[in-house]
């Protein structure tokens, strides 16, 4: 039987933009990429998304990877967890948004989303790769309900307490990410010191730099 990948996206994301590269890691492997909007709707109940409870191997790449972390408690036995670019706290000191603008942000990308994109596209300007754009314009034909969800979700949820040793788990960083720094990735090790860190001292925040 072969393996399973099951693969959560950050927000306003599409994983499938790297799809030709990320089924790579394991080519024999069955892979299912998560569209965002299908993920916003369930971030509460991660584990409800049809087939993620069969997954040897899911990759949550910064919402996604938060949200599984909030949802260890059903995490199956013997599932691998591949944590792109996590987090403890997105409005943290060490980030860069507080509860309050982004809960504004929220309600704001209801009735005018380019702001809130393009509040995120500053961050991700000055990476490697060539993805910047098409990131923006698969973001910008998103249901707004869903990048309010997501936002909503990011504002009122953080890490507070330490996650019993569940499983494998690798976490991976990139030391130039600036959208989601370093240090909010580190700040896990206090929660969850049984997992296994790794910087990427050349990579930002896409994908393809951060796990290939």
């Amino acid at each position: 039987m072969s393996e399973k990948w099951y693969w959560l996206p950050d927000w306003a994301a599409d994983l499938g933009l790297w799809e030709d590269e990320l089924v790579s890691v394991d080519s024999s492997a069955d892979h299912v990429f998560v569209p965002y909007e299908k993920m916003a709707g369930s971030l509460d109940c991660i584990y409800d998304l049809s087939g993620i409870r069969d997954a040897s191997t899911v990759v949550g790449w910064g919402l996604g990877a938060f949200s599984l972390i909030c949802n260890v408690a059903s995490r199956p036995k013997n599932q691998k967890w591949i944590l792109l670019s996590p987090f403890a706290d997105f409005c943290s000191e060490e980030g860069n948004w507080t509860e309050k603008n982004l809960q504004f942000m929220a309600r704001r990308t209801l009735t005018s989303v380019e702001p809130s994109l393009n509040a995120f596209f500053e961050f991700y300007a000055n990476e490697f790769g060539e993805w910047q754009d098409d990131w923006l314009r698969r973001a910008e034909k998103m249901n707004p309900q869903a990048l309010c969800d997501g936002l909503n979700y990011l504002a009122k949820n953080r890490i507070e307490h330490n996650i019993p040793d569940c499983g494998e788990t690798k976490i991976l960083y990139g030391r130039l990410n600036e959208a989601i720094k370093p240090k909010m990735t580190l700040a896990l090790k206090t929660f969850m010191p049984w997992a296994e860190f790794r910087e990427r001292p050349k990579a930002g925040h896409w994908p393809p730099m951060l796990l290939l």
